[in-house]
């Protein structure tokens, strides 16, 4: 009980020793890599914010040429503020965006009110309109707006006069004389407007179209406009559409068509540029207190997205300056983003109180968000561990299993213990008993005296033969045994040993029926040695041959080798237990076996003495059935 005890403490103190520091280095490595993740990821945020930082200065210099705080507040009286990249400069009033188309804002416009205002021309244009455009009236009025194109001091003055004398001739029915008019009119610039900011090239082409003129002076003629004024008031934008609908469809080439579609484009963007503003308009009230703050503030705003500032106090009246963000985003190249986006966006981050709804979209290629290096230093590391575990583990089975073993040799040896006392106890009580009994002459006659004797005798050979086997297993185990092989006779060692057998065979009711086959060739043996597995195989015959009384012993030869066959009908063997009978002291767990007498010796003793001469042990059993045990010698050279 103190061995099994003293085991499991040893198996105890075994698995603490593997498993506790395992444990402990496992938890160690994964408590460094997680504080290791976690500076990584602090990292990574404060390069992102670096980024941020970076993307939001880059951006802040970028507009600063647009110079919000010099947008002179004479805005107000409506002198154009423009830069290449501004949309429109819009004004508050109140709490209303003012945009610059609205007439009183246009300076277009106002410029045509004012010219056509003036004391020496708008007499003279009042005086043409009070004239009808009946036949016999029609001399009168053209007359009358020739005169006072003759008259005007400038030229926006001269090219309203002449619109208004086309106009008088095509609704007077002579379309004719009135279509050199309106060609005049296409060469005009586009701050030549009406009263209402539309420029007069755009009447004349529309009033062209409608005649049936077509020409690439027409489209020519609005793609300047458009181009020299990126907006218009939204009145013009409906007749860029029309005038692009309509050369679309009096289209007699490609290249008209490719011009007409071009003219729908920039109308169809001119429409979106005034509906975006209307809608910048409705909303300004939220938008302005985004760009109040304390800082200087740029709001993104629309769908294209728009950067909003204010030139002053938004609060009390400033300049709005509009940025078409597209154009400020694409000139610039800031290492590690992407691109900037609006608040719509899912990714991205945000760029701060400067940029209000405005992020950057932070790229994973654009700095090293990941670490190559230092995964692969990870997957080493893990790696690493999990090798060290695993040979840890492996170490730890090793010693498990060997430390079994040693447990089971330990029973094994103290089963053989009490097995050899067990064996050695029974020939020496026999012999000390009919000792004693001659001793003390209590044989009745000489033949009981002989018995006796002779009992002597048998016992003394069996102690003889116990510890001969008990000597010769040690000797084999430890190396020291000398074999001394020399060709000889199986039959005679087979003899010897029915010999040395003979009274315990007799005594117990034994009959042992021989097979010898003639004329068989030597074997190179050691005599004593094969004598000895002999015995111990016809010893185990009659240990454990149950109630069968009959045993056979055969000596043959097959496929070149000289065969030893001992066979028994007794208990028989399990199959699974056929490998490990031939292990010492290795006995069958099986309920017969319990009550066998055995150290557990004799057949692997038999094992090694076959593998010592060359030969091959094999069995043939099965449980109730009896067992037949073979010993394979090749011939003497």
């Amino acid at each position: 009980m103190e061995k099994v005890l003293s085991h499991r403490v040893q198996l105890v103190l075994l698995v603490a020793a593997v498993l506790v520091p395992c444990a402990v280095l496992i938890a160690l490595s994964v408590r460094i890599f997680g504080q290791e993740r976690e500076l990584r990821s602090k990292r990574q945020a404060d390069e992102r914010q670096r980024i941020v930082v970076r993307a939001r200065d880059a951006l802040l210099a970028a507009l600063k040429p647009i110079a919000l705080d010099e947008v002179r507040t004479d805005l107000r009286l409506g002198q154009a503020y423009r830069h290449p990249e501004t949309v429109f400069v819009g004004w508050t009033e109140e709490d209303r965006l003012v945009l610059p188309w609205e007439p009183e804002r246009d300076q277009a416009a106002r410029n045509c009110r004012e010219l056509i205002s003036q004391p020496g021309f708008e007499p003279a244009i009042r005086a043409c309109e009070q004239l009808g455009n009946q036949p016999h009236e029609l001399a009168l009025t053209t007359g009358c707006y020739q005169r006072a194109v003759a008259a005007a001091r400038h030229p926006q003055q001269a090219a309203y006069a002449r619109w208004l004398l086309a106009q008088a001739l095509d609704a007077g029915g002579r379309p004719g004389e009135a279509a050199p008019v309106f060609r005049t009119l296409l060469d005009t610039g586009p701050e030549v407007t009406d009263a209402d900011g539309i420029p007069l090239a755009l009447h004349a082409a529309r009033a062209l179209l409608e005649e049936g003129a077509v020409d690439r002076r027409i489209s020519s003629s609005v793609a300047r406009a458009l181009a020299q004024r990126p907006w218009l008031p939204p009145m013009s934008s409906f007749v860029v559409t029309e005038i692009a609908e309509r050369l679309g469809r009096s289209a007699k080439n490609p290249e008209e068509k490719r011009a007409a579609e071009e003219l729908g484009r920039e109308a169809a963007g001119l429409v979106r540029l005034l509906q975006q503003a209307e809608a910048l308009r409705n909303d300004f009230p939220r938008v302005r207190a985004a760009i109040g703050r304390p800082q200087p503030a740029w709001v993104a705003y629309g769908d294209e997205v728009w950067l909003v500032g204010a030139a002053g106090n938004p609060q009390s009246g400033a300049a709005i300056v509009v940025v078409r963000g597209q154009d400020v985003f694409g000139r610039l190249a800031v290492p590690g983003a992407t691109r900037f986006a609006d608040s719509r966006d899912s990714g991205g981050e945000p760029l701060g109180e400067a940029f209000p709804g405005l992020k950057v979209v932070v790229a994973s290629n654009g700095f090293s968000l990941e670490d190559p290096a230092g995964d692969l230093q990870r997957r080493a590391f893990f790696a690493a561990l999990l090798l060290v575990v695993l040979i840890t583990m492996f170490a730890a089975y090793l010693l498990w299993r060997d430390l079994q073993r040693e447990m089971r040799s330990s029973e094994l040896r103290a089963q053989f213990v009490s097995s050899v006392s067990h064996e050695l106890k029974t020939p020496l009580t026999a012999i000390r008993m009919f000792a004693e009994t001659l001793q003390l002459g209590r044989c009745g006659d000489a033949e009981t005296q002989s018995e006796y004797l002779g009992t002597i005798v048998n016992e003394c050979e069996r102690l003889s033969r116990l510890v001969d086997g008990v000597l010769l297993f040690s000797k084999t185990e430890q190396g020291r045994k000398t074999w001394r092989l020399r060709p000889v006779e199986a039959a005679d060692a087979i003899e010897a040993a029915v010999r040395a057998l003979e009274y315990p065979l007799s005594k117990r009711g034994f009959q042992l029926h021989t097979t010898i086959e003639d004329n068989l060739p030597p074997i190179a043996a050691d005599r004593d040695a094969l004598e000895q597995a002999i015995l111990n195989l016809l010893s185990n015959a009659i240990k454990f041959s149950g109630d069968a009384r009959d045993i056979e012993l055969g000596l043959y030869r097959e496929n070149g080798e000289v065969v030893v066959k001992v066979t028994d009908h007794g208990i028989g063997i399990a199959a699974e237990e056929h490998a490990r009978i031939f292990e010492k002291f290795y006995r069958a767990p099986t309920r017969e076996n319990q009550s066998i007498p055995g150290t557990g010796l004799g057949l692997a003793l038999v094992a090694q003495i076959v593998k010592a001469h060359g030969g091959r042990v094999a069995v043939d059993s099965a449980p109730g059935k009896g067992s037949s045990f073979y010993l394979r010698f090749p011939h003497a050279p």
